[in-house]
């Protein structure tokens, strides 16, 4: 990622629905006064048997995502 990684958080927690991992990610910052800043919450990305396949998914999918926008 081009984008400085202290930057912004990452949390690829997927979510169980249906007897699946629902990967989705929330993106967020830290503000000069030190509180947390929303910058992007994903929706549901895609579905994955296992849990490490959904967190793995939605990490690079938000990789690219902060590219696209801040690299």
């Amino acid at each position: 990622m081009r984008s400085d990684p202290d930057r912004f958080h990452i949390d690829p927690t997927p979510r169980r629905a249906d007897g699946e991992y629902m990967a989705h990610v929330r993106i967020s910052t830290r503000r000069i006064d030190g509180s947390e800043c929303e910058v992007h919450s994903s929706g549901d990305l895609a579905g994955f048997d296992a849990r490490e396949d959904a967190i793995a998914y939605a990490e690079n999918w938000a990789k690219r995502w902060l590219d696209a926008r801040f690299g």
